[in-house]
């Protein structure tokens, strides 16, 4: 419960005079309905009462025609706002922040008795025990309001009455009727043009809102059209939103005694939007309802309504460019508006010309059995050497031939991967890692990047490009025979950037239509995109050039998987998902298939010959649906549940492979979805449990992280050997030799080498 006082009414004890008394009562505010008087202390309110006391003086100087003084209750921000006209000012109480509530809106009192009372309440000394520069304000004060107020025309502000004429969308729209005050002749906001200011006051302005359906208008009442256009931005966004995941959606907000509220049931059903106007203090209207409305339809209503409003504000008063206030609103009705054209327009593009891309094809598959170790004897392991690295970054610790890189909070260093001996390091902070052709590329949060010569450490160019945050650095390398080789960024939250790594330029740069999250894979001679975004394109890693753009209504998750001519990607998240299969060369959509639990966040599609299987996870735990890959039919199903929430999955040949954070190791058959064999790898504390779980596939053996390092034969599921480490694998990383490295997160890292296979000479 909220409440506020803006005058202190003083104690007997204490009081000075009856001169308060014009304003008893005027900010007694009515809060929840309850009438509440929320005591400030004695040195807010002497330090509020001086700083109205300014303000008061300068209004009747001539010095500016509006202010507001800041209040403060509880945890809630609260402004006094006074406006002059003629020989009256205006006195609003309003909370400002995200969910502002207006208590008292334009109360007249007269300048005079209000710089009266205000003379006689700092003449009084303050209180025993108030600080020296309370005292001081009250002097200087009591000064100002002595001075000979220069003489003023008692001009009254200059008002226009503006009518907004719905522009129905479908037969459904908004209109107000207002009046707004001209304040361009403010002195005070002359020659303040580099000054941006968040400014609720000077946009608050009661009118009568009008709903036009196909059948008829309906008046709302008096509203703050501000605050509604707020509101409706804010409603408009939660509703598309619901509608793209085919969720229900309630929600309800009060703002200057109006209340709106939108609902709508799961599916594909449209919305019900109603309001309720205050008739007065304690007077409620009956709610106006107005159900059937399509989701799309309010968005683009609202955003009609409010662009109109905000141009009107802006002919109105100049001003208003630099209320900060106006310009966040006109930001996100810039970003819906963004949304809607997405969802409404039919942009999806298909590459008439895909045999040009299709001969740059990755044709080795991954996820191959076979190997040295797929069959025959055990694996043995033992210890090379072991390094400390304080403060180590788990995420750049990567194999470069002969080196291990190992990157931590303020240095990056380079270690021979047979002795463990350092190579070289160089101070820095900590960033992303990514290898490429010509070095050791570092990504910092700040946007610059740093090309690193492997064998000596030494800096071979840098780059700067706008900072990715809080999404952290995402890319791609390039790195093919016949292509460029570049480095693919995602540069600030809506661009892609390839920067040349032999001559360290920008090669091209595209810029999306929206803002998102945007993660990349390659494909030969393609970088698709994706990610909360409804488009998924593919970009000529060459040019830049857009190659082909598929649209979908929910936002693409920017989990994609590649497999020789077929991309699959996932949208939608929290609530209904679809899983897609593209060509990956035209973007010619294969199949589509829903998915009725929340996928997996971050694990892309897992792809076998034959079976395209996508994890998906609520609260019971992780479950798995698989899909016949040439036609989406739905094969089998294991509901969530079948593994505990933490999960790294891994397809290998015609299996499913998963290892938890409970310890287990499970093998399903692709095709069936029957379990092949589970293991349960046993543990001392829970503590021992790695942060990173992914399997690693080596010359047919398969390396598990649990508290030590398991190696499994993929096909049966044989234990063919273990790592004998005391670090908890925290990172594990193989190489070809399948030499074992592995790092935990407090510092150590450890190297293993596989020992010689025995086998029979006849």
């Amino acid at each position: 419960m909220s409440a506020i006082h803006v005058v202190v009414r003083p104690r007997p004890e204490t009081a000075p005079s009856s001169a308060l008394a014009p304003l008893y009562g005027l900010f007694d505010l009515v809060v929840d309905g309850v009438n509440i008087t929320a005591r400030v202390g004695d040195h807010e309110a002497y330090a509020l009462l001086a700083e109205l006391a300014h303000v008061v003086a300068q209004l009747a100087g001539g010095r500016r025609r509006r202010a507001s003084v800041g209040l403060y209750a509880d945890e809630e921000a609260w402004e006094l706002g006074v406006e002059r006209s003629g020989d009256c000012a205006w006195l609003s109480v309003y909370r400002v922040g995200p969910d502002p509530a207006v208590a008292v809106y334009r109360k007249r009192v007269e300048l005079t008795a209000l710089r009266d009372a205000l003379l006689e309440a700092v003449s009084a000394p303050p209180t025993q025990g108030v600080a020296n520069v309370v005292t001081q304000s009250f002097v200087k004060a009591k000064a100002v309001l002595t001075k000979a107020w220069p003489p003023r025309a008692d001009v009254p502000v200059p008002s226009r009455a503006i009518d907004i004429e719905p522009d129905p969308v479908s037969g459904f729209g908004f209109g107000a009727s207002l009046t707004l005050e001209d304040y361009s002749d403010d002195p005070a906001s002359a020659g303040s043009s580099s000054l941006e200011k968040s400014d609720l006051h000077s946009v608050l302005s009661r009118a009568t809102l009008r709903v036009t359906t196909p059948a008829k208008t309906c008046v709302v009442g008096s509203v703050h059209a501000f605050l509604v256009a707020e509101q409706l931005i804010q409603l408009a966004d939660a509703a598309l939103d619901a509608w793209q995941s085919a969720r229900p959606l309630f929600r309800r907000t009060t703002v200057g005694g109006t209340q709106l509220g939108i609902r709508r049931g799961p599916g594909d059903g449209p919305l019900a939007i109603s309001f309720q106007a205050s008739g007065g203090p304690s007077v409620r209207t009956a709610p106006l309802t107005f159900p059937e409305v399509p989701a799309q339809v309010f968005a683009e209503a609202s955003c009609r309504f409010v662009g109109a409003l905000l141009d009107r504000w802006h002919q109105a008063d100049a001003s208003q460019t630099r209320n900060l206030r106006v310009t966040n609103l006109q930001a996100q009705l810039e970003q819906l508006a963004d949304r809607i054209q997405d969802d409404l327009e039919d942009d999806c593009l298909t590459n008439p010309e895909p045999d040009s891309y299709r001969s740059f094809a990755p044709r080795t598959a991954s996820g191959r059995s076979q190997g040295r170790w797929s069959s025959g004897g055990n694996m043995r392991f033992v210890p090379r050497w072991v390094a400390t690295v304080p403060n180590i970054d788990l995420r750049a610790v990567l194999l470069a031939g002969d080196q291990l890189i190992i990157g931590a909070a303020h240095e990056t260093a380079c270690l021979s991967r047979d002795t463990g001996e350092v190579r070289w390091r160089i101070p820095g902070q900590r960033a992303a890692a990514v290898l490429t052709p010509s070095g050791l590329a570092r990504i910092y949060p700040d946007g610059r990047i740093d090309v690193l010569d492997l064998e000596t450490g030494d800096k071979r160019f840098s780059r700067r490009v706008s900072p990715r945050v809080p999404s952290g650095a995402a890319g791609a390398v390039v790195n093919v025979p016949g292509l460029p080789k570049l480095l693919c960024l995602a540069e600030g939250d809506r661009q892609i950037t390839a920067i040349d790594l032999v001559s360290g330029e920008i090669r091209w740069r595209h810029t999306a239509r929206r803002p998102a999250p945007y993660k990349m894979r390659r494909a030969g001679r393609l970088l698709l995109v994706g990610g909360g975004d409804t488009a998924l394109f593919a970009l000529d890693v060459s040019t830049g050039e857009l190659v082909w753009r598929v649209r979908d209504r929910l936002p693409f998750a920017g989990s994609i998987t590649v497999d020789r001519d077929d991309v699959f990607a996932i949208s939608g998240g929290r609530g209904p998902a679809r899983l897609h299969h593209f060509d990956a060369w035209s973007g010619a959509l294969k199949w589509s298939m829903p998915i009725d639990e929340p996928p997996l966040p971050g694990q892309p599609p897992l792809v076998t010959p034959s079976v395209v299987i996508a994890p998906v996870r609520d609260h019971r735990g992780v479950g798995a649906r698989a899909y016949d890959r040439l036609t989406g039919a739905e094969l089998w199903e294991h509901a969530p549940g079948l593994a505990s929430p933490t999960v790294a999955w891994l397809s290998v040949d015609d299996a499913l492979i998963a290892n938890t954070d409970a310890g287990t190791l499970l093998c399903l058959d692709a095709q069936t979805g029957r379990v092949r064999y589970n293991h349960v790898f046993s543990r001392n504390v829970d503590a021992d449990q790695p942060r990173r779980l992914e399997p690693v596939l080596r010359s047919g053996a398969l390396f598990v992280p649990q508290h030590e390092i398991q190696v499994v034969r993929p096909a049966e599921g044989e234990v063919i050997g273990h790592v004998p480490s005391d670090l908890i694998p925290d990172l594990l990383r193989v190489d070809e030799a399948c030499n074992v490295y592995i790092a935990e997160e407090s510092g150590h890292v450890a190297a293993f080498g596989a020992a010689p296979r025995l086998s029979l000479v006849r």
